[in-house]
């Protein structure tokens, strides 16, 4: 959970980078579930993150940073210089500005020259952090040295969701437009500690609204000027046009894919990134089962901002044995790949039979219809009665178990990118063949 949150996120570096032993308790955002009492006790309004440190605690991420690199001096790098420096100074004011730029565009609905204006004062200051880093000989570092320093990682969790957000809802291509930037990316993405924590755009876009707020997304063709930008850059994040289908074609080239693999996961075998996933099935398999038949049950309440997030959703319990069956052959397919086909697509339509009619048609549950999102083509389905909305389609069938668990694999959460798109994909692999 913590890499959703950018202020974990940076945390959990600078403790991974300076290899000190710690402890972690998640607690859900807001906008994911209630905050356990223990923890709105300890910590007034419930911000995260916080550090308890013998018996103090700290709450702002920085601080929280700062702490831990004078408490342990001993681990790791130094992760702020001794004497702050002007340097240190102005690159921390220049993020800000970052930020500032990156939500004008992103997260308020600027259109015409406004929106030009906005994409362009984004751009410059992107030219201006690009600037910077070329100031450093001495590796790719914002202070140079041999790691990452404080300022690096107060970046890196910003530029990471700035290059998913402004691809999906503006069609805007980063990667590849600034020299030094791409160079500083891929430095980070050869360290295991970064390759951890890192999000994939999905995730990241289905978290960010609930944090920042919605973002707006910009006509096909408007303004953007990229080769690649505004042809379903959107869709293929969010799983489209066979993005989550096998065979999967993963890269850790910028060049070549919206979304590279982290070079220090793509050194290793596919099969890796298969058993990885098929790991994490099998290690809660049952708990699993039971979630994903939230996907034929009723929504919980009190509903929840962020669009993915219902922890008080209801299990169909109907659905426990067919589901059941249909992730013991996804499993299977993770270990031992998908050539048997035939005999699998019987298997899942005898599930299927065995629900008794309950498999469903299709046909959307009283008082739901469907839409078309125009600005991303995805489906949603809106309650006329309660004014829920919901991207799975709400209908009792087995299919949309699969759908409900495939649209809320979590990177970092439950598993590293490349291996939750070997779910993600194995998934639709099923449903494929039940229908």
């Amino acid at each position: 959970q913590a890499a959703w949150c950018p202020y974990c996120q940076k945390v959990w570096l600078l403790l991974e980078e300076k290899r000190i032993p710690y402890r972690v308790k998640t607690v859900p955002l807001n906008a994911y579930g209630d905050k356990p009492a223990w923890y709105t006790r300890l910590v007034d309004g419930g911000k995260l993150p916080t550090l308890e440190l013998d018996g103090t605690l700290y709450r702002e991420s920085l601080e929280i940073m700062k702490v831990l690199d004078d408490e342990f001096p001993d681990c790791g790098p130094k992760m702020f210089p001794s004497n702050e420096s002007n340097r240190t100074n102005l690159l921390f004011e220049l993020e800000q500005e970052l930020q500032r730029d990156w939500f004008s565009l992103t997260f308020y609905p600027v259109e015409g020259g406004r929106l030009r204006s906005a994409r362009t004062a984004l751009l410059q200051t992107l030219q201006k952090v690009d600037d910077e880093l070329g100031k450093i000989k001495s590796g790719p570092w914002f202070l140079g040295g041999d790691a990452p320093s404080a300022v690096d990682l107060q970046y890196v969790t910003t530029v990471e969701r700035i290059i998913a957000s402004v691809l999906y809802y503006k069609g805007l291509v980063i990667r590849g437009k600034f020299v030094n930037v791409d160079e500083w990316l891929a430095a980070f993405e050869r360290r295991s500690s970064y390759a951890a924590s890192k999000s994939d755009y999905y995730t990241l876009i289905m978290a960010m609204p609930s944090q920042n707020g919605p973002g707006y997304m910009t006509a096909a063709g408007d303004v953007d000027d990229d080769k690649n930008a505004n042809h379903d850059a959107s869709s293929i994040i969010y799983g489209f046009n066979d993005a989550w289908k096998l065979p999967l074609q993963l890269t850790d080239d910028p060049s070549s894919s919206f979304e590279p693999i982290p070079s220090s996961q793509f050194r290793l075998e596919p099969s890796e990134f298969r058993h990885e996933a098929a790991f994490r099935v099998i290690s809660n398999h049952d708990g699993i089962v039971e979630f994903a038949c939230r996907g034929a049950g009723e929504a919980g309440r009190p509903s929840y901002h962020a669009e993915l997030a219902d922890p008080y959703a209801e299990s169909n319990e109907d659905f426990i044995a067919p589901v059941d069956v249909c992730l013991r052959h996804v499993t299977n397919a993770l270990l031992n790949g998908v050539d048997d086909g035939a005999g699998v697509a019987t298997v899942v339509a005898a599930a299927v039979i065995d629900l008794e009619g309950k498999g469903g048609t299709g046909e959307l549950r009283e008082d739901w219809e469907s839409y078309i999102d125009e600005g991303t083509g995805r489906t949603y389905f809106w309650n006329y009665e309660t004014g829920d909305v919901s991207y799975t389609a709400p209908t009792r069938q087995l299919d949309t178990c699969l759908v409900y668990l495939r649209d809320r694999v979590g990177v970092p959460r439950d598993m590293n990118l490349p291996a939750a798109m070997q779910l993600r994909a194995h998934l639709n692999w099923c449903i494929d063949l039940m229908k």
